[in-house]
């Protein structure tokens, strides 16, 4: 069971803020263009994604590009084990350079609980790691400690091998954290996180990284070896809580869905839902409109079935849209929140505590002025619920999960998949002068998620931009959250998967690939992995919206 974060010492709490590299998506304007849906040519080039048959049976390798540019890592990943220590966890994983060039490139992970949505944010040491031609190098992380209900997990690691499902957790010793000296004088470099704030995913020696999955191809055996283990945090960069290497909690993971009644931001501790004016009062006014009963009804029942009296009060913040005054909006949306407060006390009694403010335009979501200004308002008019979730005692919820707040059955972490499913289509997008096909690979289920697996090919005339990125204007920080699904025939839509509660400015960070340029020439496919919140139900299939790159129907899960 979650530790209730009220009972644990703020010293030992990750930072809300941090930009967590081996999940993250790094920041960067959306690079934005004319989505086209004409039939492909094949690439030329080889790519970063391209699984071999070669797998070594029982292993957890795949190959793929590190860092970025002319700088970028070619190597081979293999994750060894996950275990449980004393009072952490540690990920065992090598690394093979299969590169001609001896390249210097961090090596970050992190690790997720697609079940029980969390997320482990591996204890970080400066620079980056040395990788001679042909060199393995050992590397152990150290993560929170993972409850003894979690038998698998999935290890995020970077460049274009990201997601690694499936890998089970393991008892191991005390030991296996201390550094030692590579042999061949190549220093002892440790998996990281790169800079808070706003990375670029541009990849390179010292820069960030992010996370994703590539194909196997196993190599001859390596010629130097080092064993190194997470300590200690670059300059600049938060800190895991705790002294020393100690790790700290694990951060929550929201799912963001987006609906015509409500949009819901919700993890396995709180929830947030955005009830939509429009469809409560009559414009300028705080009387509730005829269709606000049932809304009300509906949401009155989730909080009964959800939310934990005993824990802190429901909250009800009116918010308005950018017109009109500062003055008529904080007293509009305040009159708001307490009518809608003062109906669901009638339904819900006084077992609950309540609180009623009223924020006015102060606390916008959506950026207006745009093509879809009007969208954008009807977004920012809510009144915003927010309550903690009761806890549930933990069973052996380490193998499969429960519905998530009513999403997807239940549902096991996915196994490892050592190569990609076959290309289900491809769609274009104009970006200037330049031109590149997003590639559909089928969707798979992991655990509460749904995994999206795409290859993105420059076809030019020029290369992609170190700082490429897909990202939707209200969520910033994030790389690919233009990308996002819908259950066939459904109105909502399953956005991304938020690490952690939203920061000051909106500026957050999405279980996602770190970068779309792991590699930046013409026709060097990329791979890239975005994990979004499993619609309702067990479906098969979804409809994927690819932002600039267009839609596409019915696209299988697995």
């Amino acid at each position: 069971m979650r530790a209730d974060p009220a009972s644990v010492p703020a010293s030992a709490r990750i930072p809300l803020s941090l930009s967590l590299a081996a999940v993250l998506i790094a920041a960067g304007c959306s690079d934005a263009g004319k989505a086209e849906t004409s039939d492909p040519p094949t690439a030329k080039g080889g790519g970063g994604a391209r699984p071999s048959s070669a797998q070594p049976a029982g292993k957890y390798v795949r190959e793929g590009w590190f860092g970025g540019g002319t700088s970028g890592l070619h190597a081979r990943l293999e994750i060894k084990a996950v275990e449980r220590q004393a009072a952490k966890s540690v990920v065992r994983y090598s690394v093979t350079s299969l590169d001609t060039a001896a390249k210097s490139v961090p090596m970050p992970l992190s690790v997720i609980d697609p079940v029980g949505r969390e997320f482990y944010r591996a204890a970080a040491a400066a620079g980056g790691d040395q990788f001679p031609p042909g060199a393995t190098r050992e590397l152990v992380a150290e993560i929170p400690p993972l409850p003894p209900t979690v038998q698998q997990v999935t290890v995020l690691t970077p460049g274009t091998t990201g997601e690694f499902t499936g890998i089970p957790v393991t008892s191991g010793g005390a030991g296996g954290g201390s550094p030692q000296n590579t042999p061949g004088g190549v220093p002892g470099g440790v998996p990281g996180v790169p800079g808070s704030g706003g990375s670029t995913g541009t990849g390179g020696s010292g820069a960030p990284a992010g996370y994703l999955a590539a194909a196997p191809n196993p190599s001859p055996s390596p010629s130097v070896s080092s064993s190194v283990s997470v300590s200690s945090a670059p300059s600049g960069m938060p800190t895991m809580p705790g002294t020393g290497s100690s790790p700290g909690m694990p951060v929550d993971l929201y799912d963001i869905t987006e609906g015509e009644i409500k949009d819901v931001t919700s993890s396995g501790s709180d929830v947030t839902v955005n009830l939509r004016t429009d469809v409560l009062f009559a414009s300028d006014s705080a009387k509730l409109s005829g269709n606000a009963k049932s809304v009300l009804d509906e949401a009155a029942r989730e909080i009964k079935e959800k939310a934990d009296p005993a824990r802190r009060p429901l909250t009800f913040n009116g918010h308005t849209d950018s017109k009109g005054s500062d003055s008529y909006n904080l007293k509009l949306s305040r009159d708001r929140a307490e009518t809608v407060m003062k109906e669901l006390k009638n339904r819900l009694g006084d077992s609950y505590k309540y609180s009623a403010h009223g924020r006015g335009e102060a606390e916008l979501i959506a950026k207006e002025g745009g093509a879809d200004d009007a969208k954008a308002r009807a977004r920012n008019r809510r009144v915003e619920i927010t309550y903690d979730v009761r806890q549930q005692t933990p069973g052996t919820s380490g193998t499969s999960t429960a519905p998530a707040d009513g999403r997807g059955g239940t549902a096991s972490p996915a196994a490892f998949r050592a190569q990609d499913g076959t290309k289900v289509a491809s769609r274009y997008g104009r970006f200037g002068a330049d031109k590149r096909r997003l590639d559909v690979k089928p969707f798979y289920r992991d655990g509460a998620y749904i995994v999206g697996v795409f290859d993105i090919v420059d076809e030019g005339p020029g290369q992609t931009p170190p700082n490429a990125a897909y990202a939707h204007k209200d969520y910033p920080g994030g790389i690919f959250t233009s990308f996002s699904i819908l259950a066939p025939n459904g109105k909502d839509v399953f956005r991304a998967v938020r690490v952690g509660p939203a920061s000051a400015g909106g500026t957050a960070t999405y279980v996602a690939s770190g970068s779309a340029s792991y590699r930046t020439g013409v026709n060097e496919p990329v791979r890239v992995v975005v994990y979004m919140p499993a619609p309702p139900g067990n479906t098969s299939s979804v409809v994927f919206d690819g932002g600039p790159f267009g839609k596409v129907n019915s696209v299988p899960v697995s």
